[in-house]
């Protein structure tokens, strides 16, 4: 796919959730992490919706969920070459961008709040998205008018 230029700016930010349980973690032990992301769209606002989820566990028990969904809202004239057949196929590399958002925000996010928690300075390791992504994402947008 050619690599347009998709003119956007992030919309917002929305932490959704942050769900904490600190009892029985044992401090020095290490947390192993989970994390997936979906996307969604809004063709008329021309804005996509990047959700991300993180949840991090220690012996088997979740001790920390997290939830951020990052706004990005697109210039709809940079949109319209990325329809075809009434679905907007998004490229790897600006799916990349989006999801790349949302995890600085979560690293910043953890931070701040496990200060003075059991899960004090443990970092979120960062991501290379670019890495990820290597297919287009579709989304049917026929009906969303």
């Amino acid at each position: 796919m050619e690599r347009n230029n998709i003119k956007y700016r992030i919309a917002g930010f929305d932490l959704t959730q942050f769900v904490p349980s600190w009892e029985g973690t044992v401090e020095g032990e290490d947390f192993e992490m989970n994390n997936g992301i979906d996307f969604s769209y809004n063709h008329k606002e021309s804005v996509i919706n990047c959700t991300q989820n993180v949840e991090f566990s220690q012996h088997g028990k979740t001790v920390l969920k997290i939830q951020l969904s990052t706004y990005v809202m697109m210039e709809p004239n940079s949109v319209a070459p990325f329809i075809e057949d009434g679905k907007l196929i998004l490229p790897p590399y600006f799916l990349a961008q989006c999801a790349s958002f949302g995890h600085g925000a979560l690293r910043g996010i953890m931070y701040l709040k496990t200060t003075n928690t059991p899960m004090e300075g443990i970092i979120m390791p960062p991501v290379v998205y670019n890495e990820l992504f290597k297919k287009p994402i579709s989304f049917d947008i026929s009906e969303q008018k």
